[in-house]
């Protein structure tokens, strides 16, 4: 391309061919730099594959020349066709093949064939099948000769012989299995001994054993497998003491070994049966109540050595001390049984101690004796004067950021004492704060030392667990994000911390604090309907400053807190006696439940004397008056146009229809399925006709029933079984227009709900003696049509 340009600039001109070379080296050469297939008429910069079955398919098929990664993967077919004539296929020349990364079990060898394939075409469709039996991918130029049903036949016979031959040797192996025994759950216990312990096994109608090393492998790999049974009582010893990662015998406990006092401390402390734990004997390990204690004896003379000793409660020397064991309390293993103690490291190793008078009479001696509960010589306890350590929670309502919506209880934890620099609690524990100037503990003055008692920090810990606070290490507070529930955990959590713990809440959070608003209870109703009231709560409360919009939410919270702007939260307590919470069950009421929504009542429901101190006067004698004019019981016989023999069940339905109509309720029949519900509705219509016609005037108009479409013939057959007079209509979506002819020539108009859709403003226009829904549960929502 350079000679041409030369060229070029020599005469000026260039010839229409030598432009053509240039464009197409240089469109070359800018495709080699953005990573452009070469075209396909380009020559191959690699040689070709050898000539065998396989390249010559290959050719025929394509047409052309193998571009550079075509022959490099016909390539590898052919090194791998060779390779395996010497050795197994692998994972790792599978992978190759199908351009994947070296597999893990890549020394795994690989049996793709019965009878080793005869030329490298046979071979890469051998390879084909086990790449699209594991959905793995290989080049598409070489799809179209891979033709499967060549090999099809020959690999399913050979599959099938495969799995024929693997169930097979499994039957073998099954047959050759020795047969389980079943030998029951084992027990296990924990024996201690003078120099160790060690867990021992019984099996079923057996005795103890110890646990040897044999054993406890074998019960282990069954356990591991699924198939150790533990007795119940043992299973807790068992989780405790089995440890298959660790490098020491787990059955063993060596009191010398201190990788092994970890898991006997476990052990012992856990609140397992007396038998599971025993001396060499098989008695059971005695746990004695009276824990041992640090004595101290004073020295014969001034410059002497104080004895610090290990001892009972009376005083008299310790048993012989097998292990002590840290923790809280810390336990000492002896041979007469397990007592609690002080600390290990107050004597260390020894069970006494000899102390010189001059370093244990100084500040920090004294101070180690009475934190330790020592009891003093007289001369000892004159010199020490106790501090309490005060503690105080501070507590203040921030915004989560500035200008944030969402707020968060913002608490600090410090603790303070004459004499003690102060401290915060942090998740690391009580820490000295930064930037204290407080001067510690300072030297006895007078020869009285101050000792601080810290029982009030003792409880925090457990307080800020309770309450689920996060840290804020930046700030150095503890914090708590404001929700709707905030409120009743804050204030649960308050009332929890223990009278000597100092709580400061900042203005608002100090009404949490507030004694709630007092009320007292009064209903207000107001008519409804016919013989129908709302009714509503209507508070009288000790805080004439609220506002009725206050009220009500603090009506709605149901005894929850209630945000009130500027006046901090508060929320409602209702001044009742347990009698008025008996009256106000009986009218189906619960103060708990009380809201600003209104409640209808029926006058019956609001007739009861225990409505009476809870209504105005002149209420009461409204609701008694109207109650006194409804018929509360309403037992008419069956009447003669129903031909059937109901059952007494069907009777009592019947009756509460009737009861219903004649106070000019509605209601629901809601019997199961099959009991009967048409035939009631059929005797109470034949009932509410003959009412109607004995009526003066008479106003006899026809009936509707709405049903499931699949019904509607149901209703046509009880009818004429039951009520043979009774002129039933079905409706088969005639032209609207026919609805009072329909009505004026039946006494029982049927339609189904799809229907009554289209009718509806009809039907509502119409007069009808009664309407009946069957399957109500069609216009449960009130939303749809056919509810309107």
């Amino acid at each position: 391309m350079l000679e041409l340009e030369k060229r070029a600039s020599a005469n000026g001109k260039l010839s229409s061919s030598a432009r053509a070379r240039i464009a197409e080296a240089q469109k070359r050469r800018w495709q080699e730099i953005k990573g452009t297939p070469a075209p396909a008429n380009r020559p191959p910069r690699f040689p070709q594959p050898q000539r065998s079955p396989l390249c010559d398919k290959l050719l025929e098929n394509i047409g052309r020349q193998f571009r550079d990664d075509e022959a490099s993967f016909v390539r590898q077919v052919q090194m791998s066709f060779a390779n395996a004539r010497a050795r197994k296929l692998t994972e790792t020349d599978l992978a190759l093949l199908a351009g994947r990364g070296n597999p893990y079990d890549y020394w795994k060898q690989l049996d793709l064939w019965r009878d080793f394939p005869p030329d490298d075409f046979y071979f890469w469709l051998y390879v084909a099948w086990e790449l699209r039996r594991r959905d793995w991918k290989y080049p598409q130029f070489i799809a179209g000769i891979t033709d499967f049903h060549l090999i099809e036949p020959a690999m399913k016979r050979w599959e099938r012989d495969k799995e024929i031959e693997q169930w097979n040797n499994w039957f073998r192996e099954f047959g050759g299995r020795a047969p389980v025994s079943e030998s029951g759950a084992i027990e296990l216990r924990l024996a201690v001994g003078a120099e160790e312990a060690r867990l021992q096994w019984r099996a079923p109608n057996a005795g103890f054993a110890e646990l040897k090393q044999a054993q406890a492998r074998r019960i282990a790999e069954q356990f591991e497998k699924g198939a150790l049974a533990i007795a119940p009582d043992s299973l807790p010893l068992w989780s405790a003491a089995y440890r298959p990662w660790g490098y020491e015998s787990w059955w063993l406990f060596r009191y010398a070994n201190a990788t092994a006092r970890p898991g006997l401390n476990r052990l012992l402390r856990m609140p397992l049966a007396p038998d599971r734990v025993v001396t060499d004997d098989g008695r059971p390990l005695a746990r004695v109540a009276e824990p041992l204690r640090l004595n101290l004896r004073s020295p014969e003379n001034g410059d002497g050595s104080y004895e610090l000793a290990l001892g009972t409660s009376d005083g008299s020397p310790p048993p012989k001390i097998l292990c002590p064991l840290d923790g809280q309390p810390t336990l000492y293993l002896t041979d007469r049984g397990l007592f609690a103690g002080p600390l290990v490291d107050a004597l260390g190793t020894e069970l006494r101690k000899n102390i010189p008078a001059p370093a244990l009479e100084t500040a920090g001696g004294l101070r180690f004796l009475h934190a330790a509960g020592i009891p003093l010589p007289e001369h000892l306890s004159k010199r020490i004067r106790t501090v309490p350590v005060s503690v105080t929670v501070s507590c203040a309502l921030r915004p989560v950021y500035p200008a944030s919506r969402t707020e968060k209880i913002v608490l600090r934890v410090a603790a303070k004492a004459p004499g003690m620099k102060s401290e915060r609690f942090t998740p690391t524990g009580w820490e000295v704060e930064s930037e204290n100037k407080a001067r510690g503990n300072s030297a006895p003055a007078n020869g009285i030392v101050e000792v601080h008692d810290r029982a009030a920090q003792k409880y925090l810990p457990r307080a800020i667990e309770s309450l689920e606070l996060k840290w804020q290490n930046y700030s150095g507070e503890w914090t708590l994000r404001l929700t709707k529930k905030t409120p009743e955990l804050f204030v649960a959590w308050l009332q929890s911390l223990p009278p000597d713990i100092e709580v400061l809440l900042d203005k608002e959070l100090a009404t949490l604090r507030d004694a709630p608003v007092s009320g007292n209870v009064l209903l207000d109703v107001a008519e409804a309907g016919i013989d129908w009231f709302d009714l509503k709560v209507a508070l009288q409360v000790n805080d004439t400053t609220l506002t009725p919009q206050e009220l009500n939410l603090l009506l709605n919270a149901r005894g929850g807190y209630v945000r009130l702007g500027k006046r901090g939260w508060r929320r409602l307590q209702f001044s009742l006696t347990p009698e008025d919470d008996e009256q106000l069950a009986r009218l189906g009421l619960d103060a708990r439940d009380f809201s600003a929504e209104r409640q209808r009542f029926h006058a019956l429901q609001l007739a009861d004397d225990a409505a009476k101190k809870f209504l105005a006067p002149e209420r009461v004698e409204e609701i008694q008056r109207r109650a006194s004019e409804l018929k509360t019981r309403v037992a008419p016989p069956l009447p003669p146009a129903i031909r059937a023999e109901m059952r007494p069940y069907q009777t009592e339905g019947f009756h509460f229809l009737a009861y219903l109509a004649s106070n000019g309720f509605g209601g629901v029949l809601a019997d199961d399925m099959g009991l009967g519900k048409t035939l009631q509705t059929l005797a109470w219509l034949a009932w509410l006709r003959e009412t109607t016609l004995d009526a003066q005037p008479p106003t006899l108009n026809s009936s509707l029933v709405v049903c499931p479409k699949s019904v509607m013939d149901n209703w046509h057959a009880e009818a004429g079984r039951f009520y043979p007079n009774l002129r039933v209509r079905l409706w088969r979506n005639e032209p609207a227009a026919e609805l009072s002819a329909a009505r004026e020539n039946s006494d029982l108009l049927v339609i189904n709900y799809a229907q009554l859709r289209s009718l509806s403003p009809d039907i509502a226009s119409a007069q009808w003696l009664a309407a009946i829904l069957d399957e109500a549960q069609y216009i449960k929502n009130p939303e749809t049509i056919a509810s309107r």
